[in-house]
């Protein structure tokens, strides 16, 4: 056991010893659980609210906000399409061996693929549905005090920072962006991975484009020159802190020793990469991580000549290919790039050839020098 897993171990052992416990630890959710709401906090409005043809229902773009966003989402974007996957023969087939006889009605698999909202938490008069999967509020956070005067911003004098202060999650913010979508998309319990679900791995650069980017108009911040360096970094060190939650919550679970050397693996991925290119302090605390993210400097092309040698782990390779993809700015690179990255596609990790990796990483990696 190496140095970095006896120190992730002692930093997890202690947090249970002194009664913190894994949730201590973890930075506060966008989005609580049904029963953990302030039962005076906002409710839902439901997705009927927003997706209206005079709202984000349009058939075209109109403007900024181009208002066709809901079309977007529900064309392009998987979230859309997240329920239903639960219908499919694969999630089936890890509910068999989950012991689950509906995944489609287990909150352990809702609580990513939909969301649960008690109808006390809804605004009278309207209907929640799980079936309309990962949808706006499960992003945006609950509507009941923002929708109305967000929709008409000049009439009522409007800001987003005021619909932020009323409960909607700022997504503007790189961190609390990132962050919204590793806790889903890096997390995993290692019962359900041993079922036959597929690790996750989470690169926000690459995730953001792939779906659909719905939110893309000239004055979202995703639209400002080096936005995607800028959130890389961050998301670099927001994956960080959410595995190592993930290892704490492995190691909390009894999880066979597998299952907590996978979300090792998955940390030391991220902690490899930023302590190469990013100027990132060094810490195995999620929290410590997380502030760093805030004041981390944007990552350019130039730090792409200075990563190592190929890494070995699957994890780490994805990381650094991606980095590739995400910083570069040469045109002629790309082929070469492209083809890096097909060996560290989700679908490959069974077959992953770590050799065959490094000839291809080292090649890429010439054209940085």
């Amino acid at each position: 056991m190496g140095p970095m897993m006896n120190s992730l171990l002692r930093v997890s052992v202690v947090a249970l010893l002194i009664g913190l416990g894994v949730s201590a630890l973890a930075a506060p959710r966008p989005s609580l659980p049904p029963a953990e709401r302030d039962p005076d906090g906002p409710k839902y409005a439901s997705m009927a609210r927003c997706n209206t043809k005079d709202c984000h229902g349009a058939d075209a773009a109109k403007g900024s906000p181009a208002l066709n966003e809901y079309t977007l989402w529900k064309a392009a974007d998987p979230h859309s399409k997240a329920f239903t996957t639960l219908y499919k023969a694969p999630s089936k087939a890890i509910g068999t061996a989950m012991a689950i006889a509906k995944v489609h009605e287990s909150a352990k698999c809702l609580s990513c693929h939909s969301k649960v909202v008690e109808p006390a938490n809804v605004v009278e008069g309207q209907k929640w549905s799980v079936q309309n999967g990962v949808s706006c509020e499960v992003c945006h956070g609950p509507s009941e005090k923002w929708i109305d005067p967000h929709a008409t911003p000049k009439e009522k004098a409007w800001s987003h920072e005021k619909s932020i202060a009323a409960g909607m999650d700022d997504l503007r913010d790189p961190v609390a962006w990132t962050a919204k979508c590793a806790s889903c998309h890096l997390q995993i319990d290692h019962d359900m991975v041993t079922a036959g679900h597929p690790r996750l791995h989470f690169e926000i650069v690459d995730y953001n484009a792939r779906t659909g980017a719905h939110w893309k108009t000239e004055k979202h911040p995703s639209m400002q020159a080096g936005f995607d360096a800028k959130i890389w970094t961050i998301g670099q060190a927001v994956s960080y802190a959410e595995a190592l939650r993930n290892v704490e919550k492995r190691i909390a679970a009894k999880a066979p020793e597998e299952g907590v050397r996978e979300a090792r693996e998955q940390a030391a991925a991220h902690r490899w990469i930023l302590k190469q290119v990013a100027g990132f302090a060094d810490t195995e605390v999620p929290v410590d991580a997380e502030k760093q993210a805030k004041s981390l400097a944007p990552a350019d092309e130039s730090v792409l000549g200075k990563l190592g040698d190929a890494p070995k782990s699957f994890a780490a390779a994805r990381q650094a290919a991606l980095a590739f993809r995400a910083l570069s700015k040469k045109a002629d690179a790309k082929a070469a790039i492209d083809k890096m990255c097909e060996q560290i596609a989700p679908k490959n990790e069974a077959t992953f050839d770590a050799g065959q990796f490094a000839a291809d990483y080292d090649a890429v990696k010439k054209l940085f020098k």
